[in-house]
């Protein structure tokens, strides 16, 4: 019988409200065993009034390496830690944060690197595409700051929060892209993206507004269960090249293993399509 966990294993919670849509625990945890890391990733269901309270608590468990934030935590736990990377601190969020011999935390957010390699390894062109991105909490953020490096010609946000979707269009426009807040509409953008949580439960509206969707453009998504949300399922029957948030997720692995130092090994989405069809 494998061995699955001792007292030697590492601790690498994933922390979000609500957790049980995550699948980065059976992901993780498979390719830590194919690499031969004796670790695992576990899920860490925690409200936001208690996030203070879980971060303090791991500062303090030596078998800890830090831990994954996703919703709706990725802003907030940027106040709770001791370092961000220059990106982390650009974009305003932390998906992802290592804990130091000492207990200190350091927060990194690599969504959007996950997004853009996901459809650069698919042969997609980002630059001077129109973008709208609806959503702008952490992975809004990542997401947006990540495309707009990667070339496209504007990005536009669009969210029920307006004050929030205008914060981040002036952070866009001071980077140098020309921004703005929008509708939520498809109408006049060849990559949108949708990076709010509808779409994860059975009977969420789609959030944006399909009619004059191009078929030649991108849609993505960040929800990773369903695979294919409703506005995925919307944009393919346009002819749009469609993008599900699990292939962000497993684009993003590469630059895990980087931050938090995993052993060197096969981290890459043929291997995690291989552990996860086991």
């Amino acid at each position: 019988m494998q061995k699955i966990v001792d007292g030697a294993t590492q601790l690498l919670p994933i922390v979000g409200d609500p957790i049980r849509q995550v699948r980065s625990p059976e992901v993780l945890s498979a390719l830590f065993r194919l690499n031969g890391f004796n670790a695992v990733c576990v899920p860490a269901h925690v409200a936001p009034p208690d996030l203070p309270k879980f971060v303090a608590g791991l500062r303090i468990v030596r078998n800890v390496m830090g831990f994954i934030a996703t919703i709706p935590h990725k802003q907030a736990v940027i106040a709770l830690l001791d370092g961000l990377t220059p990106r982390s601190r650009r974009v305003g969020s932390a998906n992802v944060v290592r804990r130091g011999a000492d207990g200190s935390l350091t927060g990194d957010i690599v969504d959007g690197l996950g997004f853009v390699k996901g459809l650069i390894r698919s042969g997609q062109r980002i630059e001077g595409r129109r973008a709208l991105v609806v959503g702008s909490g952490g992975v809004g953020n990542a997401i947006a700051f990540a495309i707009a490096e990667a070339g496209a010609a504007s990005v536009h946000v669009a969210d029920i929060l307006a004050e929030r979707a205008s914060d981040l269009a002036r952070r866009l426009e001071a980077s140098g892209t020309p921004s703005g807040v929008a509708p939520a509409a498809a109408k006049g953008f060849d990559l949108v993206v949708n990076a709010s949580p509808l779409g994860m439960k059975a009977g969420d509206p789609i959030p944006i507004d399909c009619i004059g969707l191009s078929g030649d453009a991108i849609a993505g998504d960040v929800v990773v269960e369903p695979q294919i949300t409703p506005f995925l399922a919307a944009a393919r029957e346009r002819g749009c090249h469609v993008q599900p948030g699990t292939v962000m997720m497993d684009n993003q692995l590469a630059a895990m293993r980087e931050f938090f130092g995993f052993p060197e090994g096969d981290y890459s989405p043929e291997a995690i399509a291989r552990v996860t069809a086991a």
